[in-house]
């Protein structure tokens, strides 16, 4: 028996060697192979603008790698081509014969064995000393070869590549942007809240530019906002008492507390995705950033506001109803009219006549502003609580030497406040160009709303951004589409 393990030993030693010279040389044709495919993605990939060319030819590349370990297992040698193999360098096929006797205890077997045994030694260094084809040349060629044209290749990438690397880029943002609101969805507990974020998610998944998945961002944030601005409407009449049945259930105020987490959430995404946007060389439009320091600026104050609101609720009440009741007094008797004369003096002497009209804006009970103009020219303002307009008519004459910064103002009628005269300097302003054009007129295709509402809600919004209207204005913009869209 023991003859027969060391007999064994040998043939696992010849059955390891023949399986690393078989290996080595389908290692060679499977690395070249390998090679030669990732190389010919990458140039097909100079072709057109293929995002993730280099992830998929790197695939390639371990999926040959992959397939040519298998072959080699596949290919392995068992134990019977060994001692086959190595019995062909036994001068009388000693191991084969003393091998095939299972009967130890038989003379004949016995006298094999020991035979075996004494030349196994001598035909295994036989075995090992034949010549051996370990390397391929045409492998080792293909291998030179294909690996200089990869090298060159990725050294010198085309237009094309370059702007599929851009895009694999955009596209790891928004994959950034994807994650944030996942997470933002498991961390909402109200089911209308879960239900936004997850319309959400499924918007950025249809999304192909960071653009287009940052503005939909920035509009559900705007959307978001209007939300809690109308819970807060509703918290605010409850309180006054105005309105007992629109007092928040428990539900709405957790609600209310999750809108403005959320809203900063986004807020903060917005602006991380706009940073990478610009490192990337590829900035958001006007339009766009605009619309994002709108979102950062309304977070801030809702903040501070809330901030306020928490250490010192009760005085923000009370300040908040004198102020509306002040508002409604001046309200109430805000148009006046009056006459007066105004009289001014400039350089040189002379005497004229004019007569001028003016309209004012002032705060307080029925305070306002009133101008007069003629060849001299006076101007008065006042100023209270509350708010008021006042309108005046007069007739001046003036004459007199001297510089023209002394001012009168006419009386008004009823009115006894003082005036101030407002210093601050006039602000550039800006203009909104309009072109025409002279192309042909056609006559348009009519397209259900649903197809084009959003292409017109968008418009809307940027308009209303870039003219700064007021903010109870976009809201009132902002519920008719939200409006309609829940149709």
């Amino acid at each position: 028996m023991e003859r027969r393990k060391q007999l064994r030993k040998y043939i696992q030693r010849a059955k390891s060697s023949l399986t690393l010279e078989r290996s080595i040389p389908i290692a060679q044709y499977g690395l070249f192979l390998a090679l030669l495919s990732s190389a010919s993605l990458v140039l097909i990939s100079r072709l057109f603008v293929w995002p993730y060319y280099r992830q998929i030819a790197l695939g390639a590349f371990i999926t040959v790698m992959a397939a040519t370990t298998v072959y080699i297992w596949w290919k392995r040698v068992n134990e019977r081509e060994a001692l086959h193999t190595l019995d062909h360098y036994f001068s009388h096929n000693e191991l084969v014969t003393a091998l095939s006797f299972k009967d130890d205890q038989d003379p004949l077997v016995q006298s094999l064995l020991s035979k075996a045994i004494q030349n196994v030694e001598k035909a295994f260094a036989d075995f090992k000393a034949r010549k051996k084809h370990l390397f391929r040349p045409k492998a080792f060629i293909g291998l030179f070869v294909t690996t200089v044209v990869l090298a060159i290749l990725y050294m010198f990438p085309a237009a094309t590549q370059i702007e599929a690397i851009e895009v694999e880029k955009e596209q790891a943002v928004i994959e950034d942007m994807k994650k944030e609101v996942a997470e933002l969805e498991k961390k909402a507990q109200t089911k209308e809240v879960k239900e936004q974020l997850q319309e959400l998610q499924n918007t950025l998944k249809e999304a192909e530019t960071a653009e287009e998945a940052l503005r939909e961002v920035v509009k559900k944030q705007k959307e978001l906002a209007l939300k809690e601005q109308q819970l807060k409407d509703k918290q605010t009449a409850s309180q006054d008492g105005a309105e007992e049945e629109q007092s928040l259930s428990k539900e709405e105020v957790e609600q209310l507390k999750e809108l403005a987490q959320m809203q900063q959430g986004l807020t903060e995404n917005a602006n991380a995705t706009q940073t990478a946007m610009s490192k990337l060389g590829k900035p958001a439009s006007n339009s766009l950033q605009n619309a994002i320091a709108s979102a950062n600026q309304n977070a801030s104050s809702n903040k501070q506001n809330n901030q306020q609101s928490s250490g010192n609720a009760q005085p923000s009440n009370q300040q908040s109803q004198a102020s509306q009741s002040g508002q409604n007094n001046a309200q109430s008797g805000s148009k006046q009219q009056g006459q007066g004369q105004g009289q001014g003096q400039g350089q040189g002497q002379g005497q004229g006549q004019g007569q001028g009209q003016g309209q004012g804006q002032g705060q307080g009970q029925g305070q306002g502003q009133g101008q007069g103009q003629g060849q001299g020219q006076g101007q008065g303002q006042g100023q209270g609580q509350g708010q008021g307009q006042g309108q005046g008519q007069g007739q001046g004459a003036g004459s007199g030497q001297g510089g023209r910064n002394l001012l009168t103002t006419p009386n008004r009628v009823g009115g006894s406040s003082e005036t101030s005269v407002d210093g601050g300097a006039l602000g550039d302003g800006s203009h909104v160009s309009e072109q025409q054009g002279n192309g042909p007129i056609t006559k348009g295709s009519i397209r259900p709303y649903e197809e084009v509402i959003g292409s017109y809600k968008d418009s809307y919004l940027e308009s209303s951004e870039r003219l700064q209207l007021p903010k109870d204005l976009q809201n009132v913009v902002q519920s008719y589409f939200t409006s309609i869209e829940s149709q």
